[in-house]
């Protein structure tokens, strides 16, 4: 049976990540909105993008640092008039879009709607991203949340769901399986006199990401570790291999919670520094991969963490590194998303 033409939105480089298999093997005549960020223009443009041939309408984002609230508001009123003036010039030539697939960024659901687009499909596996649960509210005909949602933290998102019959999918899989390869040996790491470890910086600027974000440099310089920073809009020469090539090595220091995620489900240890909460995180806590503070100051938490983390780094090292579970989260959204 072919596939019904979507709309999918990448505003995140981890999104494209996510959903350019679904994007292989969808319609040819599907629209792909695309954020105007660096990240996602290197990976459009990269030699080895796995992105078919499709209509692709970029977008701003209404985020940033410098940007003032009135700014925000026009970009996000320009970026849904011209999602909605696409979608409805579809349904006028014959080849209409059935379904719209937003991660996280769901300005496209209320362009959708007022297209009159009969799927409206919102994946999420952030708690705290309250603005873009209300749009989804008012929008979206189905959600998708990921295996540990806190709904302590989500604003009774669910429940509103549920009270407004929106109907609430709850993957059992986790997202990053959709792309990522799963590790099926220990593999063996470049050698050296000290761990080699992989720092991924932040510039922020996020809607809900404002108060969560803290520098991990202050530990850098007493690691005694080989350290390759690759900071957020950073150019690098594989985009698309980025996350992959953090098996390569023996440990991640991450201000990402995306990237983090990344890493432990690699078998990577990972320290995250951040005062992000998400449920996704919780499972991972205390199984000898995921170790995670909230500040740099120095204390018996910060030491103790650190520590922990330097052990299971040096434990990846020697070869005796954490086997890490696997599940079949593309197909099981394949199936959703049908």
């Amino acid at each position: 049976m072919a596939e019904s033409p979507t709309c999918w939105v990448l505003d995140h480089p981890a999104h494209m990540q996510l959903f350019h298999k679904f994007i292989q093997s969808g319609s040819p005549v599907d629209i792909i909105v695309a954020t105007k960020r660096a990240e996602i223009d290197a990976m459009i443009e990269s030699n080895s993008s796995p992105l078919p041939k499709r209509h692709i309408l970029r977008v701003k984002r209404p985020v940033g640092k410098r940007i003032l609230p009135i700014q925000r508001e026009i970009r996000a009123l320009r970026r849904i008039h011209s999602v909605t003036s696409i979608l409805k010039r579809r349904n006028i030539t014959g080849k209409p879009i059935e379904k719209v697939v937003v991660k996280g960024a769901a300005l496209e659901l209320n362009a959708a709607k007022k297209a009159k687009i009969p799927r409206r499909i919102y994946i999420t596996d952030t708690e705290v991203n309250h603005l873009a649960h209300g749009i989804a509210l008012s929008s979206a005909t189905e959600v998708i949340v990921t295996p540990n949602w806190r709904q302590d933290l989500d604003g009774g998102f669910i429940d509103d769901c549920n009270s407004n019959g929106i109907r609430v999918h709850k993957l059992n899989g986790e997202l990053p399986h959709v792309y990522l390869a799963q590790p099926s040996t220990i593999r063996d790491l470049k050698e050296g006199s000290v761990p080699h470890i992989l720092h991924r910086s932040l510039k922020g600027g996020g809607v809900h990401d404002k108060d969560e974000l803290v520098s991990a440099e202050p530990l850098i310089s007493d690691l005694g570790m080989e350290v390759t920073t690759v900071a957020e809009n950073q150019s690098i020469n594989d985009p698309w291999g980025l996350p992959q090539a953090i098996s390569d090595y023996h440990g991640v220091l991450s201000e990402s919670v995306t990237l983090a995620h990344e890493a432990v489900s690699l078998g990577v240890p990972t320290l995250l520094v951040s005062k992000a909460q998400r449920g996704f995180l919780d499972q991972h806590l205390g199984g000898g991969l995921l170790f995670r503070i909230d500040s740099t100051v120095k204390g018996p938490a910060l030491n103790n963490e650190v520590a922990a983390w330097r052990e299971a780094v040096q434990m990846r090292r020697r070869g005796d590194g954490l086997a890490v579970g696997w599940s079949d989260c593309y197909n099981e959204l394949q199936q959703i998303l049908r």
